[in-house]
């Protein structure tokens, strides 16, 4: 299960959305297919991979690849863990 640093303060600027971890004074940008899946935290990588193809149109690989990537890349920065 996939969670969000509760910590991380959030500015929502439409089609994207801004991250900043207050301890590290780093700010992080998601273009929509990001928000879809920072919005549906607390979730799984299957439900999230799911959400991906049916919004998007993609292949379940190619769904899962790119939550995969979004979610590694947000659990580098401490934004988000896996419990």
């Amino acid at each position: 299960m996939w969670q969000a640093n509760s910590a991380v303060l959030i500015t929502d600027l439409g089609d994207e959305l801004v991250l900043m971890h207050p301890e590290r004074s780093e700010m992080f940008s998601l273009n929509a297919a990001g928000k879809l899946i920072w919005q549906q935290l607390p979730a799984t990588l299957d439900s999230l991979s799911h959400s991906l193809e049916h919004t998007y149109g993609l292949t379940p690989s190619q769904a899962r690849s790119d939550a995969e990537v979004v979610l590694e890349q947000l659990r580098t920065r401490d934004l988000v863990n896996c419990v």
